[in-house]
């Protein structure tokens, strides 16, 4: 079945061509944190290789398993891989001590208005997630991401309306339920993970903008200006979507599938 994702950035190029997805499974072997200035991208080095161990440990046999190779570029980092990354290292006091985390959608704006993202238009970066509504795409984790948001609402200092809101959350984890379509169920990790209520997820039409500096996002004010464009969903109920930075360097709110596997796909980390 051909990547959806790719047909809609492959048609805004002008091209159909499409890249071949590939996976070996090896053991991890552990080793030290690379060195960088600014953010970088997840290979399969000392850190990297004990960071997927660990994470696949937690997570063998769904969705969010990572395959490990033996050098280069960590490719098809889809967001339940992510937040597979993300709660290991929430959970391993020794990859906290890396101080390194997936980039946040901010972090990744202010590093690409900086020119210190590595090479952005060369691949494309699952960011986040946006809760638009419990019916929709991935309902049951919706429904379970709806729940977990309500079940810690007092920590984000939302009210019992404010829970109808449309939500960006940021540095969702995830845990293992057999229930759910992929192995696992996205959560909230408290003192972790962010939510907030964003106006402009109340758009109704795409449109362009300059940089996303409002937690990763366009602020109202911006809406308009600028060369890159902000695409959201069509549907009335959308359900839970991905937040992703393309290769062409805009930013999609409507990504409707959590494991939308592409070599192209790559996670940044920054300390």
């Amino acid at each position: 079945m051909v990547n959806p994702r790719l047909i809609e950035i492959a048609e805004r190029l002008g091209s159909t061509e499409l890249p071949r997805e590939k996976a070996i499974q090896e053991e991890a072997k552990p080793a030290i944190m690379p060195k960088a200035n600014n953010s970088f991208i997840l290979e399969y080095d000392g850190f990297g290789k004990e960071l997927i161990a660990k994470s696949n440990k937690l997570f063998a046999g769904t969705k969010a398993e990572i395959p490990l190779e033996d050098s280069g570029e960590v490719p098809n980092m889809y967001i339940l891989k992510r937040a597979a990354l993300i709660t290991a290292i929430h959970k391993d006091k020794q990859l906290a001590s890396y101080n390194a985390w997936p980039i946040t959608p901010l972090q990744s704006e202010q590093l690409l208005k900086a020119g210190n993202l590595p090479k952005p238009d060369e691949y494309w970066e699952d960011l986040a997630l946006i809760l638009y509504s419990k019916k929709g795409s991935n309902n049951k984790e919706a429904a379970a991401l709806y729940k977990s948001i309500s079940d810690h609402a007092s920590i984000f200092g939302l009210s019992k309306k404010n829970l109808e809101s449309r939500f960006l959350i940021i540095n969702p984890g995830i845990e293992k339920d057999a229930s759910m379509p992929h192995g696992v169920k996205p959560i909230i990790l408290p003192g972790l993970t962010d939510v907030y209520m964003h106006p402009i997820l109340d758009s109704t039409k795409d449109f362009p903008f300059d940089y996303g500096l409002e937690h990763g996002l366009p602020s109202v004010s911006s809406v308009g200006k600028g060369s890159r464009t902000f695409y959201i969903p069509g549907e009335k109920k959308p359900g839970l979507r991905v937040l992703y930075r393309g290769w062409v360097l805009d930013l999609y709110a409507w990504g409707d599938d959590l494991t939308d596997s592409d070599p192209d796909a790559r996670v940044n980390f920054a300390r």
